[in-house]
C-alpha cells in the first residue's frame, strides 16, 4: 500500500518526481517496511548503467541509433530530444534519494519505537542516501582529482523531501564526496551489525564497505584497503563459491546470498545482452562465470557477434542476479588492487587466490603468480571486468581507468561493422550531461562540456 501511493510520476524542478497520493508514513514500523520496499529501494540501479560499458555489443543497432538504450550506448549528448519525458539514469537515483530523505526528514515523528529504532533506521537512510550520491557523483561530474575536485561541478545535493524546496546548485565533485564520507560515517555507531536475513538492508559492514568503494574511486587506497578489510571483519567474509555449486541453479537469492555484504538490484532484472567478442575472449574457458552466465558458448571460438548473451538470471534461469551492491569479493579485489599499488605483491596474489579459486572447479585451477607489478595490477583490474560484467559498475571503473591513462579508444560498430560511435581516451563524454529535463527547470546551472 504504502509503495502503490508514493509512485513517482510527472516531474519537478530537479529530482523529475512527483509522490501521487497522501502520506502513510506514521510509525516506527511504517518506516522499516518502507525501507524493505524492492521496487524503490532495492531494485534501484538503472539499467542503462550497462548500456555506457566497453564490454557490450549491439549488432543490430539501428544506424543512426533510435531508442533510449542506443543512444546511451552511443554515448549520445542528451538521451532525450524534449523535456517532458522522465531523465534516464538521473531519476532513477534521485528517487531513491528521495525515499532515504523522507526517512530522515520524518522518522524522529513517527509514533512507537524505541530512539534506538529509530536511530538505526535513520543510519540505513544515510547510508542509503550516500550510496546513491556516490553513482551521481561518479555519472555526472569528473573523475576524483584532489587538485580540481573542489572546482569541478557534480550534482545538486539534496537533502529535503519537500518538492516545494528551492533546487540547490549543483555541488562540487569534492562536497559531494564529503557528504557520502559524512553520511556513513555518521551512520556506522547506529547501523545493525547484522543483516545476514536482508542483505538489502544496511549494516555496520555494509557502511565500511561503501566507504571501501568512495575511497578507490578518490584514488585514496591506503582508505579503500582499511575499510575493505573493516567491512570484511564486521560482516561476511567468504567468497560465494561457485566450484561448490553443480550448476548456476545453485546461486541463491541475493537477500540471503553468501557473499553479499549491501543488495542492490537492476532495475530490471530479467536482462539478457550481448558482450563484444574482445570481451568473451579475454575469458579462461574453464572459469564458471563464463559456464554459469553466458549462453550458446557452443565451442569457446566467439567468431560472430550476436551469439552468445549474458543472462541477468543466469543460465540456470534461477535467482542469480547480479549483485549491484557491495560484497566479499569486491572487498577481495579492492584488497587485491590497493595491495597491487603498494607493491604488497603478495598480499594481492593472495587476495586474488581467495576470489579466483571459488571461479574455477579445483581441477582447472591454476593460481596466479607474479613479481611484476603492471602484471599483477592488470590481473586485478581483468578480474574485477569478469566479476561485476553486466552490474553496472564497470563504466566507473572506465571512467577512474581512462583518467590513468589506461582506457584505450572504445568504439560502436552497426551490424556491417561501421564505427557509428567512439569514446576516445580522456573524452569529456565520460562525464554524462545534465539531462535537458533538468536543465528546463535550471536554465542558470552550467552545463558539462561535451565534444562529438
Amino acid at each position: 500500500m504504502l509503495l502503490s501511493v508514493l509512485l513517482f510520476v510527472s516531474c519537478d524542478k530537479y529530482l523529475d518526481v512527483k509522490p501521487k497520493g497522501k502520506r502513510l508514513l506514521e510509525t516506527t514500523a511504517d518506516f522499516d517496511t518502507w525501507l524493505n520496499n524492492v521496487n524503490s529501494i532495492a531494485n534501484g540501479i538503472p539499467n542503462e548503467l550497462n548500456q555506457l560499458n566497453d564490454n557490450l555489443d549491439m549488432p543490430n543497432i539501428k544506424n543512426p541509433p533510435g531508442t533510449v538504450s542506443e543512444w546511451v550506448y552511443t554515448w549520445r549528448r542528451q538521451y532525450a530530444d524534449e523535456s517532458t519525458s522522465p531523465p534516464v539514469i538521473w531519476k532513477d537515483f534521485y528517487e531513491s534519494i528521495y525515499y532515504f530523505n523522507t526517512v530522515l526528514q520524518d522518522i524522529d515523528e513517527a509514533s512507537g519505537g524505541t530512539p534506538q529504532q529509530k536511530k538505526s533506521l535513520k543510519a540505513e537512510a544515510l547510508l542509503g542516501r550516500a550510496f546513491n550520491y556516490l553513482y551521481l557523483v561518479n555519472l555526472y561530474g569528473k573523475s576524483y582529482h584532489a587538485g580540481t575536485a573542489h572546482e569541478d561541478l557534480s550534482v545538486p545535493f539534496v537533502t529535503s523531501n519537500d518538492l516545494n524546496t528551492p533546487t540547490p546548485a549543483r555541488s562540487s565533485v569534492q562536497q559531494i564526496y564529503d557528504h557520502i564520507i559524512a553520511d556513513v560515517t555518521e551512520a556506522l555507531p547506529n547501523l545493525p551489525q547484522d543483516n545476514s536475513n536482508n542483505r538489502f538492508r544496511g549494516s555496520v559492514a555494509a557502511g565500511y564497505s561503501v566507504l571501501a568503494r568512495t575511497y578507490l574511486y578518490m584514488g585514496d587506497y591506503v582508505n579503500a584497503a582499511k575499510n575493505a578489510q573493516l567491512a570484511l571483519d564486521n560482516g561476511p567474509n567468504e567468497v560465494l563459491d561457485y566450484a561448490a555449486m553443480p550448476s548456476a541453479a545453485g546461486i541463491k537469492e541475493l537477500i540471503t546470498r553468501p557473499g553479499t555484504i549491501y543488495a542492490r538490484l537492476l532495475k530490471t532484472t530479467y536482462t539478457q545482452l550481448t558482450p563484444t567478442l574482445d570481451f568473451l575472449k579475454s575469458f579462461d574457458i574453464k572459469d564458471l562465470r563464463l559456464a554459469y552466465y553466458y549462453t550458446s558458448l557452443n565451442d569457446y571460438s566467439f567468431n560472430k557477434r550476436g551469439e552468445v548473451y549474458h543472462m541477468g538470471i543466469g543460465v540456470a534461469y534461477s535467482n542469480a542476479f547480479p549483485n549491484c551492491g557491495t560484497s566479499v569479493e569486491e572487498m577481495r579485489l579492492i584488497l587485491a588492487e590497493c595491495a597491487a599499488r603498494a607493491d604488497d605483491f603478495p598480499k594481492a596474489i593472495n587476495e586474488l587466490h581467495l576470489l579466483r579459486k571459488a571461479r574455477f572447479r579445483e581441477v582447472d585451477y591454476q593460481k596466479f603468480e607474479s613479481t611484476d607489478k603492471e602484471e599483477i595490477l592488470q590481473k586485478v583490474l581483468t578480474e574485477r571486468s569478469f566479476e561485476f560484467a553486466f552490474n553496472g559498475m564497470r563504466w566507473f571503473d572506465m571512467r577512474r581507468l581512462d583518467a590513468e591513462g589506461r582506457m584505450p579508444e572504445v568504439n560502436r560498430y552497426d551490424g556491417q561493422g561501421n564505427v557509428i560511435a567512439s569514446l576516445p581516451p580522456h573524452s569529456n563524454k565520460y562525464v554524462l550531461q545534465i539531462p535537458i529535463q533538468v536543465m528546463y527547470f535550471n536554465p542558470d546551472w552550467p552545463q558539462n562540456p561535451w565534444t562529438e
